[in-house]
């Protein structure tokens, strides 16, 4: 409950005791006093639209630097395509020096991995006891009779010891596979019983194997015993059978003979690789073109680039006279420049080619909104002189620009847009500047503004105050006066 002391003339509401609207005039007058803050808070709003705006517009811009990247690349048209008569039995990838034309290839046998295995009716199952001693392995090539052995270049004997503990089919099977010796072993069971099957890790008939058996029981030669892994035709100790010799694929190419120790002929061509999947009983002819298709969609990646740029930079600087309202970046000189810019690259020439000096000559076509199209007609046409259409789209000439190419143009264009201290990025940073310096303004007119609310709330509770005590002083005089008036007017009558 608000009270008034008729000696003090206090009040401890204001405006109670004058009867002011202190809190709605102090309220109207720092509505007046927060009008720069409030200018300041828009221009913030302002200030984040664009620092938005020119974020996407990096982001395009980046977008279309990755697009010319393809065409700013040699290699891009050096891409082919393959096609085989009979793809089962030999097919072929390309790289960037591969020649198109036909390559006619027959294949008379292909490569395979030497294997050999234990005797019939030795052991019953992978428990099966067979002998201690070692086993040294060692790779080379056979001779067509087996009957010597040349060990590979940079080879070595792998000898793997064989204890009380691994010397079950199971357990030397392991101790093979742990070896890293250039082999792999296996246990082959069927109604005859277990045997175990070793074979090289590559193929070729370089890759081949020779096993030399240092057997406990000191016969390294008969069946018994760890000597029933042997394998050494040339020392005339072979206990296990070859299954398999090592052996080179054998092909030809337009009639040439080659031989390779694997399925796949690589480096023979230069920049193809042929993969045999099987013997022929025919010549299998391989096509390599030109991959025309893929250089076209790196330039219809490049126009769909250009066309999102385009139509986000029409859109945001627009200016619609229906509504009187502009776009945020509508008049923004940097937004104008790039616009310029993107006109002025689509309006060059170059000297890189003799043919195709221009975008128009290619098939990009200008449309009446800025945007680009391909002209599938006249884009295919010059895709039919490569040599010249890789010139006009990725020469590089470090002496004279003017040569440079459309792909070489308009990656450097970006960059220039996107690098440190380039175009956008000096925008962007410029922008992020005046959102920090508008934020320490607000700041600063915060706390101005609540020093001034708090001197007008002084002022006002003063004034109030003031006010408070002349009218209680009044009222206490008016009460005088109407007292003694009173008191004069009993005394009257009485006489």
């Amino acid at each position: 409950m608000t009270t008034i002391s008729p000696t003090q003339g206090t009040i401890s509401s204001a405006g109670i005791g004058s009867g002011l609207d202190v809190n709605s005039i102090i309220s109207s007058l720092m509505a007046v006093e927060s009008l720069p803050l409030t200018a300041l808070q828009t221009k913030a709003t302002g200030l984040q639209t664009d620092l938005s705006a020119f974020g996407q517009v990096q982001s395009l811009v980046s977008a279309l630097q990755d697009a010319a990247k393809p065409l700013y690349d040699p290699n891009t048209f050096k891409l082919t395509n393959t096609s085989s008569a009979d793809p089962s039995s030999v097919s072929a990838v390309t790289s960037g020096s591969a020649v198109p034309g036909n390559y006619t290839l027959s294949v008379s046998s292909l490569s395979a991995a030497q294997s050999v295995v234990s005797p019939v009716g030795q052991f019953t199952d992978g428990t099966s006891v067979v002998g201690t001693g070692s086993l040294t392995i060692r790779l080379g090539s056979w001779s067509s009779d087996n009957s010597s052995f040349t060990p590979a270049t940079g080879s070595s004997d792998i000898t793997i010891p064989i204890g009380a503990s691994e010397n079950t089919l199971a357990g030397i099977r392991d101790k093979i596979n742990a070896a890293n010796a250039g082999v792999s072993a296996t246990i082959v069971t069927d109604a005859s019983g277990a045997r175990l099957a070793i074979q090289s890790s590559s193929t070729g008939s370089a890759n081949g194997f020779r096993i030399s058996v240092a057997d406990d029981d000191g016969n390294n030669a008969d069946a018994s015993g760890l000597s029933r892994l042997a394998y050494d035709p040339a020392s005339s100790n072979a206990q296990m059978t070859l299954a398999q010799a090592a052996a080179n694929t054998q092909a030809t190419i337009n009639g040439i003979a080659v031989t390779t120790a694997s399925n796949s002929l690589s480096g023979v061509i230069d920049g193809i690789t042929f993969n045999l999947g099987k013997t022929t009983t025919q010549p299998v002819t391989v096509t390599v073109t030109q991959n025309t298709d893929a250089i076209k969609a790196d330039m219809t990646a490049l126009v769909s680039a250009f066309n999102a740029l385009n139509t986000f930079m029409a859109a945001e600087t627009k200016y619609d006279p229906t509504t009187n309202t502009a776009a945020p970046l509508q008049g923004d000189s940097t937004a104008v420049s790039i616009q310029n810019q993107m006109h002025s690259l689509l309006a060059q020439t170059t000297g890189a080619s003799s043919i195709f000096s221009t975008l128009t000559s290619m098939g990009v076509r200008l449309q009446t909104d800025g945007s680009l199209t391909l002209d599938d007609a006249t884009w295919n046409a010059a895709a039919a002189n490569l040599p010249e259409l890789t010139k006009a789209l990725s020469n590089v000439d470090a002496t004279n620009s003017q040569n440079n190419g459309f792909g070489k143009r308009f990656s450097d264009w970006t960059t220039q847009l996107l690098q440190t201290g380039g175009t956008l990025t000096g925008k962007t940073a410029a922008i992020q500047a005046s959102i920090t310096q508008n934020q320490k303004d607000q700041t600063t007119m915060n706390t101005q503004l609540a020093a001034t609310q708090a001197r007008l709330q002084a002022q006002y509770t003063a004034l109030d105050s003031t006010m408070s005590q002349a009218n209680a002083l009044a009222a206490y005089v008016q009460q005088q006066f109407y007292a003694k008036s009173s008191f004069g007017t009993n005394s009257s009558n009485s006489n």
